[in-house]
């Protein structure tokens, strides 16, 4: 059941909500800001069940009307925390995007919704979701409600970061920022609560970004076998003809949605040859140390700076709507240029512009080198 426990790495903001449930000081407008899958939502519903916990104060043997409970911790066993878990109180509203936008229509909505008394809750919780697409009407909407709010009621909005919303709908808020799950902390909770091996999860914590929504949609889509294979590539492309690239280029193209995570993974690897010479502890990719600490001897000078400065330019682009295919392309022959090499024997020549030279690495499902 949803509460403040299972919340994991955000002390502060857990212990400021804690603060208002205690004091009786609750902001009518709160703002909870950071990626998703930190806990914002989780944080919404347990402060609602807090709020509301009929396992609060009691006066003449019935919860003390008019102001939350003494504690922070909602019992989770009352008709109201259940209720609220289950997303069937009344008094507790949540507003999620119509397609890519909220819509003044749904602002409205809510605000005739809020205009009339609780049904049942002594502090009435409104969560927008995705705050940052509200569109601009809808904003505004919003700005009337905040600057004139009901009685007995708590809106909360989340959103990545303040710069997406409107400075007059942020400085009418109470903010509260939302970290990114430590790697050790997201690496537990991924063993206990959803039954990772401990491999597992240290490497997809790792790559999540403190992220959980984002760890669990890597364990969904087979991402250690998708990693495999895209590294794999990468440490080929030296010594693939144009054709394969075009190729390559393509297949991670028909992707679309997964392009972001393809360039992401690239830059991890580049980063991973960076640190490998000086602090393999620092490695993301654990589990191919060897084959990245092996590789890293023999990147030259100049290639991390290179293939970074590639990999942003690629992901500006095609944030910016150009070609997907056209701007892997442009990557991966960059990435692939042939070495000015002077030894002949190198088992993998990759190129001038610094990829890998004369590594004997072997990566999971990769080509051998000849």
């Amino acid at each position: 059941m949803p509460g403040f426990d299972s919340i994991i790495d955000q002390e502060r903001p857990i212990r400021t909500l804690a603060s208002f449930l205690t004091h009786g000081t609750i902001p009518h407008a709160l703002l909870f800001t950071g990626i998703e899958g930190v806990g914002k939502r989780t944080a919404a519903i347990a402060f609602a069940m807090a709020c509301n916990c009929m396992g609060g104060p009691r006066e003449n043997g019935t919860a003390a009307a008019g102001r939350p409970p003494a504690t922070a911790r909602a019992c989770g066993e009352c008709p109201a925390c259940r209720k609220i878990a289950a997303g069937r109180h009344p008094d507790v509203l949540r507003v999620v995007p119509d397609g890519a936008q909220v819509k003044i229509e749904q602002v409205r909505d809510l605000c005739q919704s809020l205009a009339l008394k609780p049904y049942e809750a002594r502090v009435r919780v409104a969560v927008i979701a995705e705050a940052h697409r509200l569109t601009t009407a809808a904003g505004n909407a919003l700005l009337k409600m905040l600057e004139e709010p009901p009685d007995r009621t708590v809106l909360i909005l989340t959103a990545p970061q303040t710069a997406d919303l409107l400075p007059t709908v942020v400085s009418r808020c109470r903010h509260l920022r939302f970290k990114p799950i430590a790697r050790k902390h997201l690496a537990a909770m991924l063993v206990r609560a959803y039954g990772f091996t401990a491999d597992e999860a240290a490497l997809t914590a790792a790559m999540a970004n403190g992220s959980v929504t984002r760890a669990l949609a890597m364990q969904r889509s087979h991402w250690v076998r998708r990693r495999n294979w895209f590294l794999s590539e990468l440490a080929a492309l030296p010594r693939q003809p144009v054709a394969s690239l075009l190729a390559l280029a393509e297949r991670v193209a028909l992707a679309k949605e997964d392009i972001p995570d393809y360039l992401e993974l690239a830059s991890s690897w580049v980063r991973d040859l960076a640190v490998a010479r000086h602090d393999p502890e620092q490695i993301l990719h654990q589990d191919l140390r060897p084959e990245i600490t092996a590789a890293a001897q023999s990147v030259r000078q100049g290639f991390v700076p290179l293939a970074s400065t590639g990999l942003a330019e690629t992901q500006r682009r095609i944030q910016a709507n150009a070609n997907p295919r056209l701007s892997l392309e442009a990557l991966f022959i960059r990435l692939a240029a042939k070495p000015i090499s002077t030894n002949a024997s190198a088992a993998c020549t990759i190129s001038r512009d610094a990829w890998i030279c004369g590594s004997s690495a072997t990566w999971p499902g990769a080509r051998t080198c000849t």
